[in-house]
């Protein structure tokens, strides 16, 4: 055997071996790679979801401030208010934390707020009524605050989004807050002696900025969210809905002044006005964060099987070479099959005389 051949019988199995473990070496990282972004998109689609609850239960609290406002009004104007509204917004939002109260951590701060809504006082003064309405509607503003941080709403990655959330979930119910509270000291101003008119002024003018500045900073929530996405569905979804809310806020504004001779019942007219556009924008919010969640689940879903998909295919791409060298090598190691003997005949008697040379 020559130095060439033992040569290169010593490398086979070292090439044998090499091609052997490429391949799996190509197919363990392919998996490390497909688990990573498994874990990736996992991980969003669990924060849309997480999202998506928030914005379940913010749904739920609008009807509730609108509830409580109509009947703190009513409470203040002395007309009756229809009682089956606020327990029936209380009863869904009780539904509703019963089901994500523990995800949100939301529980503790419902309680308070329900037991607040159940103590609140059915035959008190125009003052006390304002406070303890006041005092309401601040729990329920945080505990909508409680439910944006829990849910995420406040970290979405979008900037579209983000802006929609900050809108509906902190500016448009604060703006109800506001103009609740500005309207019923506009309808107790009356009467009141004078150092009382002195301070219900002051409060209707903080009442009023805090109003004006809500409205204000909504409008700028809405209009970067629009320019966020470029989506002319979104403005035209929202835009119509702003405009009449602002509308309704600038028609509350004169109020202020008293140089229009408005009594209360123009002041619970424009503050209707103002709700019913309040809650239309509100809807209009938070379903289109909802559908904005929605697209987002849907392409991570999308991307889950394109990686699938990628990953099924790189795997067996990667382990057909290692196949074939597993296969080439056992047939190698086969011994081979014993092939037919060759037996010699045997010379005839003839012919063996025949070759003998018979002497001349």
């Amino acid at each position: 055997m020559t130095v060439r051949t033992r040569q290169h019988q010593r490398g086979r199995p070292i090439g044998a071996v090499t091609r052997l473990l490429l391949p799996i070496l190509l197919a363990m990282s392919v998996t490390a790679l497909f688990a990573m972004v498994w874990q990736s998109v996992g991980e969003q689609s669990d924060f849309a979801d997480l999202e998506r609850d928030g914005v379940r239960y913010i749904q739920a609290l609008g009807p509730l401030e609108i509830a409580l406002t109509n009947a703190g009004s009513a409470a203040v104007t002395g007309t009756p208010a229809p009682v089956e509204d606020l327990t029936r917004a209380v009863d869904a939002v009780a539904a509703v934390d019963r089901e994500l109260g523990e995800r949100l951590s939301t529980q503790d701060r419902w309680a308070g707020l329900r037991a607040k809504i159940e103590a609140l006082p059915a035959d008190a003064g125009k003052a006390d009524t304002i406070a303890a309405y006041g005092t309401v509607n601040d729990l329920l503003l945080a505990l909508m605050d409680k439910v944006r941080n829990s849910s995420k709403l406040v970290r979405d990655p979008d900037a579209d989004l983000y802006y929609l959330g900050d809108g509906a979930a902190q500016e448009l119910p604060e703006s109800i807050v506001a103009a609740t509270r500005y309207t019923n000291l506009l309808v107790s101003l009356p009467g009141l002696n004078a150092a009382d008119r002195a301070s219900t002024l002051i409060d209707i003018s903080t009442a009023g900025s805090s109003l004006a500045g809500n409205a204000r900073d909504l409008s700028d929530d809405v209009r970067l969210a629009v320019e966020g996405t470029g989506s002319e569905s979104l403005g035209s979804a929202l835009l119509s809905r702003l405009d009449r809310f602002n509308r309704a806020v600038d028609n509350l504004m004169p109020l202020m002044s008293g140089r229009d001779g408005a009594g209360s019942e123009q002041v619970v007219q424009r503050r209707d006005e103002m709700q019913a556009a309040a809650a239309d924008l509100s809807s209009a919010l938070l379903t289109q964060i909802d559908i904005g969640l929605q697209d987002r689940i849907s392409s991570l879903d999308q991307r889950r099987l394109l990686a699938s998909g990628i990953f099924l295919v790189s795997v067996l791409l990667a382990l057909v070479p290692a196949g074939l060298a597993l296969a080439a090598r056992s047939r190698g190691a086969r011994p081979p099959r014993p092939g037919p003997v060759a037996v010699p005949e045997l010379e005839s008697e003839r012919e063996r005389w025949g070759r003998v040379s018979v002497p001349q």
